[in-house]
């Protein structure tokens, strides 16, 4: 579901000095760590969109900036507004893997964010629509600035206009998953650098402008999320692509979590006591 298996797969540039080994196989870590968190205790869903707590080792603690972790076991850390972190959103190995090495990709976070946690993929683009491309030598454009312009072509607009607010929310997080409020990478260097902005609107109508307030955003959306996590969750657990007839099983499981505030394991039950899963 969180794509680790393709944890460490892009390799950051050297500007990334920050970025090594150890970084890498920790974040692979913390997901199943986190969600492992979430299923011994029995937590709400909602925990993955936003939570008070992350499961953290010391290299991660350090790479997130947060004081008093040492060693290498994973243990639960509580969190702070000023870490900026929590739930999946700001996991390094995550954003890592949503970026290219060199720059972060809005749209790629954006297209991962709709189907994954919204089971609803944007649609391919059009033929020719083309791609949001690197600066070029001179040129010193942020990555929200050469989307606007991507969104000036008419081809373009119409698909970019719902999806590009998902991912630009994240632009606090950079390609390695550093916090970050100003534009870096891709040789924005010294005092000068430009100043992130994340502001944006979802195709819900909620507007945001920060990081916070778009979790919040999504949260108001938790219905949704929870019957797309039942949908992912019913697919693992029949070992097979989730149709029309399962339906009525889909909702069942979403109603187990409504009516539990959301909690993993009663969905879990429900998943296993369901005549799908009983009779595959």
């Amino acid at each position: 579901w969180l794509s680790v298996r393709e944890f460490g797969t892009i390799a950051p540039t050297e500007q990334y000095t920050e970025y090594d080994k150890e970084l890498e196989e920790s974040s692979k870590e913390e997901a199943f760590a986190f969600f492992s968190e979430v299923l011994a205790n029995n937590l709400p869903i909602t925990s993955f969109l936003d939570s008070d707590f992350l499961v953290i080792n010391e290299r991660l603690a350090r790479h997130y900036e947060i004081d008093n972790v040492q060693g290498k076991h994973f243990r639960r850390v509580a969190l702070t507004p000023q870490n900026h972190r929590g739930g999946i959103f700001g996991m390094a190995g995550l954003m890592t893997l949503l970026a290219d090495g060199t720059r972060t990709l809005p749209v790629r976070r954006a297209a991962w964010i709709r189907e994954n946690i919204f089971n609803n993929p944007p649609p391919p683009p059009p033929p020719n629509a083309g791609e949001v491309q690197p600066n070029t030598k001179g040129e010193k454009l942020t990555v929200r600035e050469r989307l606007e312009r991507h969104r000036n072509e008419p081809t373009c607009a119409s698909c970019h206009t719902p999806l590009d607010p998902y991912g630009l929310a994240l632009e606090n997080y950079d390609a390695i998953g550093k916090w970050r409020t100003h534009q870096n990478g891709e040789n924005f260097r010294g005092k000068k650098r430009p100043e992130i902005d994340v502001s944006g609107q979802l195709p819900s109508g909620r507007k945001f402008t920060s990081l916070q307030e778009f979790k919040a955003a999504l949260l108001a959306e938790k219905d949704a999320f929870a019957h797309a996590f039942s949908e992912r969750l019913l697919t693992y657990a029949l070992t097979r692509p989730v149709g029309y007839i399962d339906h009525k099983t889909v909702s069942e499981l979403t109603n187990a979590l409504k009516e539990n505030d959301y909690r993993i394991q009663p969905l879990i039950e429900a998943a296993v006591l369901s005549e799908a899963f009983q009779s595959k």
